[in-house]
Order: structure tokens, then sequence, then C-alpha cells
């Protein structure tokens, strides 16, 4: 029976080990064109660059009196940070253009050109070309 026990106590600290640092259990990898879950403060590490969900905000302006509804991500390679906002604005869903280390990308939230629809809490990253 202490063998048992003993066996139970390793396996449960192998488990909460990682998940009590916080660092192992507040990031994920992910592949560019892949469905990815994001939620607040969970880094998500793509090849070459980790994002992060900041959260969102409503911003008017002048044309428009409605507030629009942005998701805000914080965007880091090395030394380098940048914050890159989506939102659907006036309802056209589409990618948001954004540029890292000499690089171009698309954040695609709601919808994906290849993938279709998206779930609320999911993004999807691609390589790009330059915008025109």
């Amino acid at each position: 029976m202490k063998n048992n026990s003993t066996l139970v106590f390793l396996g449960l600290l192998a488990f909460i080990g990682p998940v009590s640092r916080g660092h192992a259990a507040s990031e994920q990898t992910a592949s560019y064109g892949a469905r990815v879950k994001y939620e607040v403060g969970k880094k998500i590490e793509f090849p070459d660059f980790t994002i992060e969900y900041v959260g969102e905000r409503r911003k008017s302006g002048p044309v428009y009196p409605r507030p629009f509804l942005y998701y805000d991500f914080k965007v880091s390679q090395e030394t380098t940070e940048k914050m890159v906002s989506w939102t659907a604005g006036t309802g056209d869903i589409g990618p948001m253009d954004f540029e890292v280390g000499g690089k171009h990308y698309q954040l695609e939230l709601r919808h994906s050109d290849k993938l279709g629809k998206l779930k609320d809490d999911e993004l999807v990253i691609r390589q790009s070309s330059p915008p025109l």
C-alpha cells in the first residue's frame, strides 16, 4: 500500500509542478496558419515571435460616434515589443496586417480566409507579403 501512495504522490508532483511555476502553464507553441486558442495573459510562441492577448477596449472616433471594439495583442521578438490591435470596425471582418523583425504577418479573428469561421477564443496568424 505504501508503494502505491508514493507513486500517486510522484504522479501528482509531475502534473502539478509545471502548472505551479506558471511559466509552463501560460505558454503554448503554435504554427502559422493554424487555429490557436488565446486568453488574457497567455503567451503563444510562434517560430519568429511571441504574442500575448492583453484584452479588449472600446474607442470612438470623430467619423463614427459608436465606439469600435478592439482586441489588443502584445507581440515580442527578442528586445522588440509592439501592440497589434484587431477590430471588425464597421463590420468588415478581415485580417490585420503587422510587421515584426522585417517580416509580414496577418492576424485573423472571427473568420479566417482559409479556415472559415473562428470561435471567439481562436486566432490564426499567417505569414504574408508586404501590404500594397
